[in-house]
């Protein structure tokens, strides 16, 4: 384990690309599952390891004008459709851009914001401007991309459907090793932590609005303790857990 080259861009919004490197020693060649990707640039969490490091991986992203930046944008598999735990169509919030979410999951704290933001294109007393989309399970997305039974990487953030893909993923099947959920500081955290200190991982970082979770059997306490200690981790990011 190194500290972070000084030199090492960041193109996520709460530096979890640097969480990642830095906890996996800037490994080469990994394969990441991204879960609201936007436009695979802009905010990206995993555009650095694909275009510094060589990773491959997944990309998801459901918004229509999104993807189509994404798929200009990244050289992995992009794919146009909602992650959820059941294969089918959902009504999709796609006007509310990179805040978009499957309705039935989306996280009610937000919506009086969404509505704001929206304006007049969801009028006061009007059903959400939502459109139908295709949703996919997470299994059947890994198992058609053929990806490895070991994904280094999963970027959870799917505005209010996280737990619910966290208790769909087929932990049977893949195993991950480092993950970071969004929670927007609401009463989901708890439940993510609690689900996946259950199934061994450690919260390795306090990220803003995300939280980052490495697997502990993977990585060994030390290994975990350096990377959030790491002195120009605390320079970057502020105080620790």
């Amino acid at each position: 384990m190194t500290d972070l080259p000084n030199d090492l861009p960041s193109y996520s919004y709460q530096g979890q690309d640097l969480f990642v490197t830095d906890v996996l020693g800037h490994q080469v060649g990994g394969y990441f599952l991204d879960s609201g990707a936007s436009n695979g640039r802009k905010g990206s969490n995993t555009w650095l390891l694909e275009s510094r490091y060589g990773w491959s991986g997944i990309c998801v992203e459901p918004n229509a004008e999104a993807f189509r930046q994404l798929r200009a944008n990244r050289g992995c598999v992009c794919l146009d459709c909602c992650l959820y735990d059941r294969d089918g169509a959902v009504d999709f919030l796609e006007a509310a851009g990179v805040y978009g979410g499957i309705m039935e999951a989306y996280d009610p704290r937000h919506l009086s914001f969404t509505r704001r933001m929206l304006g007049g294109r969801w009028p006061e007393g009007a059903p959400a401007p939502t459109v139908s989309k295709a949703a996919r399970t997470i299994r059947s997305v890994l198992r058609s991309a053929g990806a490895p039974r070991t994904i280094d990487y999963w970027s959870l953030d799917t505005e209010g459907s996280e737990l619910a893909l966290l208790k769909s993923f087929p932990f049977d099947e893949y195993r991950v090793r480092v993950l970071t959920v969004e929670h927007n500081n609401g009463p989901i955290r708890a439940p993510i932590r609690g689900f996946l200190e259950a199934r061994g991982y450690v919260r390795a970082r306090d990220l803003g609005i995300d939280d980052g979770y490495v697997l502990a059997d993977d990585a060994g306490g030390a290994t975990v303790d350096q990377a959030w200690r790491s002195a120009v981790w605390r320079r970057r990011l502020g105080p620790g857990r």
